[in-house]
């Protein structure tokens, strides 16, 4: 069984445009994304998918292996089906290029998941929520899970209702997915479905056609970097927590010589 870890990595995000490159102690963020997947020995290979020739000039300086894609694709998803093209594998786990706190632990919790479940379609990294007011803000994902840990349904609303619990425990999802092969050829030879289209989830693509998606729960609650807020936090972490990655150089430096965060914001 090939699995292979591909981290999508857009440049011009409305949001936080140069994003992958923001410096975090010295290096891109992209960069302890890749580092992490490295340590994962299930991992044939990793690579960086991208569609912008800073980020591929970046991976190249570091070694990184890169794979160049279209400008079009709307979701990591999409990008990531193009690379299934390219390279093949049983597996692609998928980490987002905005999680530089997941690890490799958790990421190996997932590739566990895979060897016991290989007939699953799909395979997620899910967390508890920490904070109630999380559950009614849109911008964060809910997702309802059955008795054996496989998705139902994912929404921006809080699901499911609680009428007759109200201990129930609500999740979310992790920027760590993984997709069989075959999930990804359908899911790029299918138009986004009609509750898809509603929600702008794009998972939902197999859910509404009757896929499997299993999920590990982790207790790590990584966090995204979504504003420059994020990034001080985050900054923060890996100042306080030098052993997440073994320890590195130059603590006090917050501003890498390969991309300043001035440039890019």
């Amino acid at each position: 069984m090939k699995i292979i870890a591909v981290i999508p990595a857009r440049y011009k995000s409305s949001r936080f445009p140069g994003k992958p490159l923001v410096d975090i102690c010295g290096k891109p963020m992209i960069w302890w994304v890749y580092q992490q997947a490295l340590k994962v020995e299930e991992f044939s290979e990793v690579y960086v998918a991208t569609d912008d020739e800073r980020i591929k000039e970046v991976c190249d300086q570091l070694s990184m292996n890169v794979v160049m894609t279209s400008s079009e694709h709307p979701t990591g998803t999409d990008r990531v089906a193009e690379v299934a093209q390219k390279i093949f594998a049983d597996f692609y786990v998928i980490i987002m290029g905005d999680e530089p706190m997941l690890t490799a632990r958790d990421e190996k919790l997932l590739v566990d998941k895979i060897k016991t479940s290989p007939d699953a379609d799909a395979f997620m990294l899910v967390e508890e929520f920490e904070f109630p007011v999380d559950v009614v803000n849109t911008t964060t994902i809910k997702l309802a899970l059955n008795d054996d840990g496989e998705l139902i349904f994912m929404s921006r609303m809080p699901i499911p209702y609680p009428k007759a619990a109200l201990g129930f425990h609500y999740y979310k999802n992790v920027g760590c997915y993984a997709m069989k092969k075959t999930a990804l050829d359908f899911f790029m030879n299918n138009a986004p479905s009609n509750v898809e289209r509603a929600e702008e989830i794009e998972l939902l693509r197999l859910l509404e056609r009757h896929k499997i998606i299993k999920t590990v729960a982790i207790d790590t609650h990584p966090m995204s970097v979504d504003t420059l807020k994020d990034l001080e936090r985050v900054r923060e972490y890996f100042i306080n927590n030098k052993t997440f990655t073994g320890g590195y150089e130059n603590l006090n430096r917050l501003r890498s010589p390969i991309m300043l965060l001035e440039n890019v914001a």
